[in-house]
């Protein structure tokens, strides 16, 4: 009996930090990319299936993560796996241990008591050794402790000593227990990573949190390294002064995402008027439109796309800073007698460019697909030129002409959403 699989012309994860391959390819955000790959699939497995079925793969561990040309990561084995019966999601099964002992889950080897936080804790030792550049088994951890890289992180972080730890190789020593980061995590990409890390290997599966959670935390620490460069963050202290304290008074709209407020911020010995839409929760979306949005407004600019001014994630706020369009969106003149034929085709000229430069990829390899395109996502400037807004729902993908659409859960407004999508 013989399986036929792909090929990774990389081999496998394991290769890298067994100092097999040439361990230099492996930048910090490379090792981003591979988490959230990873990430992505245990997700996938763990909830996103159909049928409600859900897997359990007992076996994450760095030889069993594939790597293809372009070093994304994929999960090779699934000799041990299970399946959960439907309807189970916080039953256990009890089961006869299996697995890599260094990537063990604790509580499953010792009671048998198999859950897919089983899964997560042995995808936290993985994110370990994509960190320290080291397998968890390396002799330098299990001199430390008979469990490995695990249980040293564990005790590091909470010594805060974990930095000594980081591979070598994505850091540029300057001294003592002090480094600047070279190719390696910035100030808000490396806290992110080890604080999630070092949640999926909590000795107990009650205290590790969900894939989902997971992945939005992986999305995040990648996002803040892919944008780096020219990061525009800003305080939550000059947000809430630009807005009053978001005023309700300076309340113009809502949405899905939240609250979006006028403001004028201060800009040198002048003002900017300013638009900062602010993420509640409770009105269905959350951390994940939060960063799709940014990503999509950093990486894709475009005279008829609204323009990002700054962002803030600070206090468990998430905020998004716009350019102001005074004259708001398009849905309030439709019945205008100011909205002229001519004005009405120029919009519709505006908006139609809009979408070709992100059906095109703007000369990127992801193309975006908005996913809620509708008059009220479409904002005027004073001399009536128009530019797409609201981005939470949009989804990227390198769309090619082998594969020209992508299967995702249907979204998008009730009058508005493509009936072949929705079926």
């Amino acid at each position: 009996m013989i399986l036929i699989i792909e090929d990774f012309s990389h081999e496998f994860l394991g290769d890298f930090l067994g100092d097999l391959k040439d361990k230099r390819l492996l930048t910090w955000e490379k090792r981003l990319k591979i988490s959230v790959d990873v990430a992505y699939a245990l997700n996938y497995i763990h909830f996103e299936m159909e049928d409600q079925k859900a897997i359990i793969n007992r076996d994450i561990n760095c030889y069993n993560i594939g790597l293809d040309e372009n070093l994304g990561a994929k999960i090779v084995d699934f000799w041990y796996s299970v399946f959960l019966p439907p309807n189970q999601d916080d039953e256990a099964l009890y089961l006869k241990y299996v697995g890599k002992r260094y990537y063990a889950d604790p509580e499953y080897k010792m009671t048998f008591k198999l859950k897919r936080q089983s899964d997560v804790y042995s995808f936290g030792v993985v994110l370990f050794e994509l960190l320290c550049g080291r397998l968890a088994n390396d002799p330098i951890y299990v001199k430390e402790s008979d469990i490995g890289l695990a249980h040293v992180a564990r005790r590091s972080f909470s010594t805060r000593s974990l930095e000594e730890m980081i591979d070598p190789l994505i850091k540029e020593e300057i001294g003592e227990h002090k480094f600047v980061l070279n190719r390696g995590p910035n100030k808000d990409s490396l806290p992110t990573f080890i604080t999630i890390a070092h949640q999926c290997v909590a000795e107990t599966q009650d205290q590790r949190p969900t894939m989902k959670v997971v992945v939005n935390e992986l999305e995040k620490a990648l996002f803040f390294q892919e944008n780096n460069k020219d990061n525009p963050k800003m305080l939550l202290e000059d947000i809430k002064r630009a807005t009053q304290n978001f005023n309700n008074d300076n309340c113009i709209g809502g949405g899905g995402f939240g609250g979006v407020y006028k403001g004028n911020l201060q800009d040198g010995d002048g003002f900017k008027t300013i638009v900062a839409k602010r993420l509640n929760s409770r009105f269905g979306q959350g951390e994940q439109q939060f960063l799709s949005e940014l990503q999509i407004l950093l990486d894709y600019k475009h005279e008829n796309v609204i323009a990002l001014l700054g962002y803030c994630d600070e206090n468990d706020e998430k905020i998004i800073i716009y350019e102001y369009a005074s004259r708001g969106s398009l849905d309030k003149y439709l019945d205008n007698a100011s909205l002229t034929w001519v004005k009405r085709l120029n919009i519709c000229i505006d908006i139609a460019r809009a979408l070709y430069f992100f059906h095109g990829g703007g000369g990127k390899q992801a193309k975006v697909i908005h996913r809620d395109i509708k008059s009220a996502n479409i904002l005027l400037i004073h001399d009536w030129k128009a530019k797409l807004a609201d981005f939470g729902l949009s989804l990227i993908s390198p769309l090619t002409h082998e594969t020209d659409y992508v299967i995702d859960h249907a979204c998008g407004t009730t009058g508005y959403l493509d009936p072949v999508y929705r079926k």
